[in-house]
């Protein structure tokens, strides 16, 4: 027996392999860090000349807890640098890209912004109180694009993020910090039912009719400028980019495929794959099913294994009623306005979509079985059981163990 061991939460779990089973390990490409981020932080802000002016109010969008960029390193030097070029703290707003996270709590919000948090205001966005949004255009469809009313108070705004391929718009990143980031419900989900209507997953397509939506609504909410960041599979950085929306973003997805853009074999029976660092709730750990779905063969097998501590989806329970249906039904519903939670309906019409090709199954202490079942999953109670259960069903299987499964793009050989 061959032993392997993934990323649970804080912790790894080791697991066994017969020998005569062929394994592939997917993982992350090793890539270097930045020996100084700082000295290359104030070096990329100077990218920013051409956007910035004295006396400008201006709202820094920084992405949440759910997200490993370094935040609490980049808003100091960013901060210094508005009040060199005449932008007081005062004049400066930071917004929580939420999307339709939960609020983050008062010490994560430390951990996550550091200083920023005694300098300047910081506003979580809620997506659901219509009394805090507004209006600034529509869409090609003619729905209100609707963000938090702190744009309207702003003459600019800043996005601070990171780039990882994503199933929803191809890549993380660029004017995805305000859509979703700090969105309207309808607006939102607007854009997640364009992408599930669509296909099963963008992952990796960095042109696409989403990212083209994206790209519309951050215009309309004066996002002029962008600090974005590519990590390594254990969160050191390796780029940072500063400047325009586009070019930050362009140049952003080229060193997230450095990374994240792996050689992998197809049609594999089996993928055991872990959700770190997307651990915290299945509304994030579901990113690890896309790239599974890729190198897995028709009617092959997930086994998922994600801690999810806060459960399925705290923000959308209503997925717990709609997973388990055909991705048609759930649309139907949607567009007989059955639903109340667009998004949340959206994500289940793709869960639907890789259910009918691919089984998954579930390895998790924050999910139960109940509501596995109820997402038309399968469910375990440990890893090897499971392991040894599913393999068991394929004659000389071929088998793919997958680290950081959330943020990897296979490029299939």
């Amino acid at each position: 027996m061959r032993e392997f061991s993934l990323p649970y939460g804080k912790v790894s779990l080791s697991f066994s392999l017969p020998d005569d089973v062929n394994v592939y390990e997917i993982e992350p490409n090793a890539v270097n860090p930045l020996p100084n981020v700082k000295e290359e932080i104030m070096r990329s802000l100077k990218s920013l000349d051409m956007i910035v002016r004295a006396g400008r109010k201006v709202a820094i969008v920084a992405d949440d807890i759910t997200r490993p960029t370094p935040t609490r390193e980049i808003l100091p030097p960013l901060l210094d640098y508005l009040n060199d070029k005449g932008v007081r703290d005062d004049d400066i707003t930071l917004l929580v890209a939420l999307g339709t996270h939960r609020p983050m709590k008062q010490q994560e919000l430390v951990d996550k912004y550091g200083e920023a948090m005694d300098r300047v205001e910081v506003i979580q966005p809620d997506f659901r109180d219509p009394e805090k949004l507004v209006k600034v255009g529509v869409m090609p469809n003619g729905s209100p694009i609707e963000v938090n009313e702190e744009i309207e108070r702003a003459d600019i705004a800043i996005g601070v993020g990171m780039i990882v391929p994503h199933h929803v718009s191809g890549f993380s990143g660029g004017s995805k910090i305000i859509l979703p980031g700090i969105s309207g419900e309808k607006t939102v989900g607007e854009m997640h039912l364009l992408s599930a209507r669509l296909r099963r997953s963008f992952l990796g397509i960095e042109k696409n009719q989403v990212r083209d939506l994206m790209d519309i609504v951050a215009e309309r909410a004066k996002l002029r400028g962008l600090i974005n960041v590519v990590v390594d599979g254990t969160g050191n950085v390796t780029w940072i980019g500063a400047g325009t929306v586009s070019e930050v973003f362009r140049e952003g997805v080229r060193e997230a495929r450095k990374v994240y853009e792996v050689k992998t074999p197809s049609n594999l029976d089996l993928v055991i794959a872990s959700s770190y660092p997307a651990d915290i709730e299945f509304w994030q750990a579901h990113k690890s099913l896309y790239p599974a779905d890729m190198v897995l063969r028709e009617g092959g097998t997930l086994i998922l294994l994600t801690p999810c501590p806060e459960g399925v989806a705290r923000t959308h329970p209503e997925v717990l009623e709609l997973a388990r249906l055909a991705p048609e039904e759930i649309d139907k519903k949607v567009r007989s306005g059955l639903v109340s939670d667009p998004v949340g309906a959206a994500n289940s019409m793709v869960w639907s979509k890789i259910r009918s090709r691919i089984k998954v199954v579930l390895v998790s202490e924050g999910i139960s079985e109940q509501e596995a079942r109820s997402l038309g999953f399968g469910w375990y109670g440990d890893l090897q059981g499971a392991i040894d259960r599913e393999i068991s069903k394929f004659e000389k299987p071929r088998v793919g163990v997958m680290r950081n499964a959330p943020e990897l793009l296979p490029n299939i050989k």
